[in-house]
C-alpha cells in the first residue's frame, strides 16, 4: 500500500507560539502544576460518594486562607475567596484541592463557578481549562466565569489546582486579590 504524504500547505512553515498567562509561557505553568501536585500527594482526598456534591474554596484547600471579600467582587454561594497561605501579600496564590469521585458511579454532570481578581490559570487532572492573559477586567470577578468540566474529571482521583494573579503586584488593601471557586458535581445512582 503506497503511504500518502501531506502536501506541503499542509506543513505549517512557523512553530506556533501558546498563549502565555502573566507573562509566563504555558510548559512553565504546566511545570508549576506538576510540583504543586507532587507537594500535595500526601493530603488524602476527600471521597464522593453521594449524587450531588459542591466543592468551594476555604480553608481546607492546599495553600489557601480565606480572606474578606472585597466590595467589589461577586459573592459566591458555598465558597469563601481565598489567597496563598504562605504569604497573604503575594502577587500570585496557587491552591488546589484533590477529591475522589467514587468508582461506582458515572459522572453526570460538573461545573465550574470562578471569580478571580485579576486573572488565573486553572489545570484540572493534567489537562488546562483556563489560560488567561494578564487583565484587569472586572467581569473575571464580578460577575465571574461558569466551565463545563464534566470531561475533565474522571472516577477515581481527582485535582484542581488554580494559580491566581493580581495585576499590577503584591495583594493589598489598595490593591485587592482573591480567587473563589465552586466546583458542582452530580453523579448517578449505585452501579452495579
Amino acid at each position: 500500500m503506497k503511504s500518502v504524504r501531506p502536501s506541503s500547505a499542509a506543513i505549517p512553515k512557523k512553530a506556533v507560539r501558546l498563549p502565555k498567562s502573566a507573562g509566563m509561557p504555558k510548559s512553565k505553568v504546566m511545570s508549576i502544576y506538576r510540583a504543586h501536585v507532587k507537594q500535595m500527594q500526601s493530603t488524602k482526598p476527600v471521597l464522593i460518594s453521594q449524587t450531588s456534591t459542591i466543592i468551594g474554596t476555604d480553608n481546607s484547600w492546599f495553600n489557601a486562607q480565606i480572606i474578606p471579600r472585597d466590595p467589589s467582587w461577586v459573592a459566591v454561594n458555598n465558597a469563601s475567596y481565598v489567597w496563598y497561605s504562605g504569604n497573604l501579600s503575594s502577587s500570585n496564590a496557587i491552591i488546589s484541592k484533590t477529591f475522589s469521585l467514587s468508582l461506582r458511579r458515572n459522572i453526570l454532570a460538573a461545573t465550574l463557578f470562578l471569580s478571580v481578581d485579576n486573572f488565573a490559570v486553572v489545570i484540572i487532572n493534567g489537562v488546562p481549562l483556563l489560560f488567561d492573559g494578564p487583565t484587569t477586567a472586572t467581569s473575571n470577578f464580578n460577575p465571574g466565569r461558569t466551565f463545563n468540566i464534566r470531561r475533565f474529571l474522571r472516577k477515581g482521583r481527582n485535582d484542581i489546582v488554580i494559580i491566581a494573579f493580581n495585576a499590577n503586584g503584591a495583594r493589598s488593601q489598595d490593591n485587592p486579590a482573591g480567587v473563589a471557586a465552586r466546583l458542582n458535581i452530580n453523579l448517578s445512582a449505585l452501579q452495579s
